[in-house]
C-alpha cells in the first residue's frame, strides 16, 4: 500500500489530483492548507464582528457539518454528528485588527470529508472531481460565479500563461471538471454547502465597503449584486404538506427545527418566529416529535435542484382535502 501523500501548498495539491487514477486511490493528508481566509473593510470591521457578522461566520461552519453528515450519513441533520465528530469538525476562527481579517485551517476539515466518502462505489477520477471542487468551495476560491463557455476559456488561457501560478493552474482544473459534466451528487453537495455559508457572511455585513475572499476582491456593488442574486435552480414557494418534526430546539424569539419529508432521507432546518406563530400550536411540533407522526405544515421554503435547502414555518395546517 502506498504511502499518503501530504498536501500543504496548492502546488502540492496540484501533483495529487494531477496524479489520482484507476481505481485503488490513496488518499491524500492535507496539512496547513487549505485555509479559510476572508477580509472585510468598512467603518465597523476594524478587528471587529458585529453579531450578525458572527452569526454568518457560524453559518460557514454549520455548513460545513452539513456537508460531512450528508456524505456520512446521507442527511444533513446535525443531530446525525456525535459529539466526538462535531469536536473534530471545529473551526478555530483568528480575527486580526485593521479590517476584519478572518482565517481559519480547514486542513482537517478537508481530511474527515474525505475520511467519510463512499471509496468503494468511486473511481479516481471521481475522488479528484470531489478534492477539486471541495478544496475550491470552501477555502473560497471559487463561491459565487456560475461559469459560462467563455469562463472557462479565460480560465484556461489564464492557466496557459501563468504556468508557475499553481491557483491559476487549480482553476483549469475545476474548468475542466465543470466543462466535462463530470460533477458528483458529493461534489455538488459540497459546492452548494460552500456557497451558502459564504453567502451568509456577505448578507450578514450589509454596510461593508468592500470584502476579499482568498485574494478575489469585492467592492460593495458586486457585494449588493450577490446579496440580490439567486443561485441558480434556487425557487422560493409556499408550500403546504405532512413533515416529519426531526428536532425543535427553543431559542428567545424563535424555535429552530431539524424536518424531514415523509420518504425522503434527508433533512433540512426550519425556523419558527414565536412572535407571529399561534402559541396555540406550539405543543402540535413537540407532539409530532413524541408520537414520531409528522404534522401537517403552512411554510416558505428555498429550494435549490429540487430539495428544501430551509424553511420558514408560518403555522399549522389544520385544512385538510377529502
Amino acid at each position: 500500500m502506498k504511502e499518503p501523500v501530504v498536501v500543504d501548498s496548492a502546488a502540492s495539491f496540484l501533483e495529487v489530483i494531477s496524479s489520482i487514477r484507476g481505481q485503488n486511490v490513496t488518499l491524500p493528508i492535507f496539512k496547513g492548507w487549505p485555509s479559510f481566509h476572508v477580509e472585510i473593510e468598512g467603518d465597523r470591521y476594524r478587528g471587529t464582528m458585529t453579531p450578525k457578522l458572527m452569526l454568518g461566520v457560524v453559518e460557514v461552519h454549520e455548513q460545513l457539518l452539513r456537508a460531512y453528515a450528508e456524505i456520512r450519513y446521507g442527511s444533513p441533520a446535525l443531530t446525525r454528528l456525535t459529539v466526538a465528530e462535531k469536536a473534530e469538525l471545529d473551526l478555530v476562527f483568528q480575527i486580526s485588527k485593521g479590517c476584519t481579517d478572518g482565517k481559519a485551517s480547514l486542513d482537517e476539515v478537508i481530511n474527515k470529508l474525505l475520511a467519510a466518502l463512499p471509496m468503494s462505489k468511486m473511481t479516481g477520477a471521481q475522488v479528484a472531481t470531489f478534492l477539486i471542487v471541495a478544496v475550491l468551495s470552501f477555502a473560497g476560491y471559487h463561491v459565487f460565479s456560475e461559469w459560462n463557455s467563455s469562463d472557462l476559456e479565460k480560465a484556461r488561457l489564464a492557466a496557459s500563461q501563468a504556468q508557475s501560478d499553481s491557483n491559476a493552474r487549480i482553476a483549469e482544473k475545476l474548468a475542466d471538471v465543470i466543462a466535462g459534466g463530470s460533477m458528483t451528487t458529493e461534489a455538488a453537495r459540497v459546492r452548494d454547502r460552500a456557497s451558502e455559508g459564504y453567502r451568509a457572511i456577505v448578507s450578514a455585513a450589509p454596510d461593508a465597503d468592500s470584502m476579499e475572499i482568498q485574494g478575489h476582491h469585492y467592492n460593495a456593488d458586486e457585494l449588493e449584486h450577490i446579496r440580490a442574486q439567486e443561485p441558480k435552480d434556487r425557487v422560493r414557494s409556499e408550500r403546504r404538506e405532512d413533515l416529519q418534526v426531526e428536532m425543535v430546539k427553543r431559542n428567545q424569539d424563535y424555535l429552530s427545527l431539524t424536518l424531514r419529508l415523509p420518504g425522503e432521507e434527508y433533512t433540512f432546518p426550519g425556523r419558527v418566529e414565536l412572535s407571529t406563530f399561534d402559541p396555540d400550536k406550539i405543543d402540535r411540533l413537540f407532539d409530532a416529535i413524541k408520537h414520531n407522526k409528522p404534522v401537517r405544515l403552512f411554510h416558505f421554503s428555498v429550494m435549490e435542484n429540487g430539495r428544501i435547502l430551509r424553511t420558514a414555518v408560518l403555522a399549522v395546517d389544520d385544512i385538510t382535502s377529502k
